[in-house]
């Protein structure tokens, strides 16, 4: 009888796992907040694809994703995603916790920065390439309460000027963020300029970007004329700059 019994457990939990790999992929875009949308979906729960991720109605690429199983035993619904683009790509780990917050990890992203442009995410006109490794992230309903990784911007091209002004990196401190704001350090990576910064972007959807730039002695004429409207230089030839906006 213990027998009989265990088979039909075994059999019963088989059949149970089987509709749970076999869900439609529409069971859960059915359910996405109104700003976010998939054109195209298919495949199951488990592991599907869609032609075009949407986000406030603008498109970011074709999605594909599969859930990771082992993440089931810890309590955690996570999935492998992968964002392809004409442009490169965004790819890594995001897995859902008791409450609904949302952790990120081994992320890696190549864009250009127009694409973070036409996301709302970046002004418009500039141009570069936007790399990136993301270590680790935690969002608690849609903002990111956690950040640790380096994204890095090569090619800087500001609008209306005609060369790059080179590459500078963005290294997000954890110690430093918090509810309310991420604190980033800009810093020149290979640059014409020298570049001293702090970026903080705010909950409500704001940022700063304040520090100083300083020339080079091999600065070319042209990068030199880029930045003459930062003003007049301090006896150390940096000049003070501080930008903001909102995405």
């Amino acid at each position: 009888m213990r027998q009989r019994t265990l088979m039909w457990l075994v059999g019963a939990l088989s059949f149970v796992a089987v509709i749970i790999a076999t869900l439609p992929a529409s069971l859960v875009t059915s359910r996405l907040p109104p700003a976010v949308g998939l054109d195209g979906a298919g495949g199951t729960i488990w592991s599907g694809a869609a032609d075009q991720l949407r986000v406030r109605g603008v498109p970011l690429g074709a999605l594909s994703w599969s859930l990771e199983p082992l993440a089931l035993l810890a309590g955690r619904l996570s999935y492998h995603l992968e964002l392809t683009r004409a442009d490169g790509y965004v790819r890594g780990s995001a897995a859902v916790g008791v409450g609904g917050a949302v952790s990120v990890t081994d992320l890696a992203l190549r864009v250009d920065v127009n694409a973070l442009s036409g996301a709302g995410g970046a002004p418009g006109g500039w141009q570069g390439v936007v790399d990136g490794t993301i270590a680790r992230a935690r969002l608690e309903q849609g903002w990111p309460v956690a950040l640790e990784g380096t994204v890095t911007v090569s090619d800087v091209r500001p609008p209306g000027v005609s060369v790059p002004l080179g590459s500078y990196a963005i290294d997000f401190d954890p110690a430093a963020a918090g509810p309310a704001q991420l604190v980033a350090r800009v810093h020149d990576v290979k640059a014409p300029l020298m570049v001293r910064a702090q970026l903080n972007v705010a909950r409500a959807r704001s940022y700063v970007l304040a520090g100083d730039v300083t020339p080079r002695a091999d600065t070319p004429p042209e990068v030199l004329q880029a930045i003459a409207f930062l003003g007049v230089p301090d006896a150390a030839g940096r000049r003070q700059f501080s930008v903001t906006g909102v995405f």
